[in-house]
C-alpha cells in the first residue's frame, strides 16, 4: 500500500500562513483529506491527486459565497451638518436665560415654567417642555448648550436634523413627564441636562441598531452603549463634593431611558433613510413651534 503522503497534488500555496489553513478548513468541512506543509517561504496545501480536481472546486465554490464576506465597514451615510439648528438651540437658551431670569414682561417665567411634579401630575403637561429651557446659572447654561451642541451635531450627522432634534426635544419631554410621575408631587427641577442625555442615548442606539445591521463584531456593536453609559455616569450623577445645587439624576437617567428607546425605534424604522430631506425639514420646524406652544400655555396658565 501507498504511504498516505504519496500521488498528492499542490492545490494552494501562499505565503502567509493564514490563508492556507482556512483552505484546509473548508476542505476539512467538506471531509476531504489533506495536510499542510512547509516548502521555503510557502504554506502549501496538499490533497490526494485524485481528489484534487474535487478540492479545486470546493474551493472555489466557498470564494464566490463569500465573496462580499465579510461586509464592508462602511461608514454611515452623512445626512447633514446640522450647524444651523445647534447654533440656533444655543443662541436660543442663551438669550432665554437673562430675559427670563429679568422677568421679561414682568412675567415669573421660572414660577410658570419650572417642572413641578404634582403640578404636572395634575395636568400641566407643558412644564415637562418649558423646564428644559430655564437654567439656574451660568454654569449649569454652559454645561447644557456645549453637550448639547456637540451630541446634537454628531447625531445629525447619521439621522438627519429633523428626527435629531425632534428626537430630542421628546426624549426630554417624556423624560421629564416620567420623572414627574414617580417623583415627590413638591419634586422641583429645570435645565436641558434631561433632553442632552436623551440625545446621547438616542444617538448610541441607534447607531448600535446600525452596526447590528452590518453584522459587526460584538465589541464594535455595543461600544456606542457602553460609551454613553461610561458618559452618563460621569456627566450626569453630579457632583456632591463641590456644594453645587443637587442634581437631578432620575430626570438625567430617564432622558436617556427614553432617547435609548427612540433611538432604538428609528434604527429599525430606517427612518433617516424612508424621511425625505422636506419631512426632515417639517421635523426641525416643529420644534420650535412645540416650545413655544408650551409656552404659551404656561403663561396663560392662571
Amino acid at each position: 500500500m501507498d504511504s498516505p503522503h504519496h500521488s498528492e497534488t499542490a492545490i494552494f500555496r501562499s505565503p502567509d500562513r493564514k490563508p492556507c489553513w482556512e483552505h484546509a478548513l473548508v476542505l476539512q468541512a467538506r471531509g476531504i483529506p489533506h495536510r499542510v506543509v512547509n516548502d521555503g517561504p510557502w504554506h502549501v496545501l496538499l490533497v490526494p491527486s485524485p481528489l484534487a480536481q474535487q478540492a479545486v472546486t470546493e474551493l472555489g465554490d466557498y470564494g464566490t459565497e463569500n465573496v462580499d464576506w465579510p461586509p464592508p465597514h462602511e461608514a454611515p451615510p452623512f445626512l447633514g451638518q446640522g450647524r444651523r439648528a445647534a447654533w440656533t438651540y444655543a443662541l436660543a437658551l442663551g438669550l432665554f436665560h437673562p430675559l427670563s431670569t429679568a422677568g421679561l414682561a414682568h412675567l415669573n417665567w421660572w414660577d410658570r415654567g419650572k417642572l413641578v411634579a404634582g403640578d404636572v401630575m395634575d395636568g400641566e403637561w407643558w412644564r415637562a417642555t418649558t423646564a428644559l429651557t430655564l437654567h439656574g446659572g451660568a454654569g449649569h447654561l454652559i454645561g447644557n448648550l456645549a453637550f448639547g451642541w456637540g451630541f446634537a451635531l454628531l447625531a445629525t450627522h447619521t439621522m438627519g436634523t429633523g428626527i435629531t432634534w425632534m428626537g430630542i426635544l421628546l426624549a426630554g419631554t417624556l423624560g421629564n413627564l416620567l420623572n414627574a410621575a414617580i417623583q415627590d408631587p413638591s419634586h422641583a427641577s429645570i435645565g436641558a441636562s434631561t433632553a442632552v442625555f436623551g440625545c446621547l442615548g438616542l444617538m448610541a442606539s441607534y447607531e448600535w441598531v446600525r452596526r447590528n445591521r452590518l453584522l459587526l463584531g460584538s465589541m464594535r456593536r455595543l461600544s456606542p452603549l457602553l460609551a454613553a453609559a461610561v458618559l452618563l455616569g460621569y456627566l450626569g450623577m453630579g457632583d456632591t463634593q463641590s456644594g453645587a445645587a443637587p442634581t437631578d439624576v432620575m430626570a438625567h437617567v430617564l432622558g436617556m431611558g427614553v432617547g435609548l428607546l427612540l433611538g432604538w425605534l428609528v434604527g429599525r424604522l430606517r427612518l433617516p433613510d424612508r424621511l425625505s430631506p422636506k419631512g426632515q425639514r417639517v421635523l426641525t420646524l416643529l420644534v420650535p413651534c412645540w416650545v413655544v406652544v408650551a409656552w404659551v400655555f404656561a403663561l396663560a396658565w392662571n
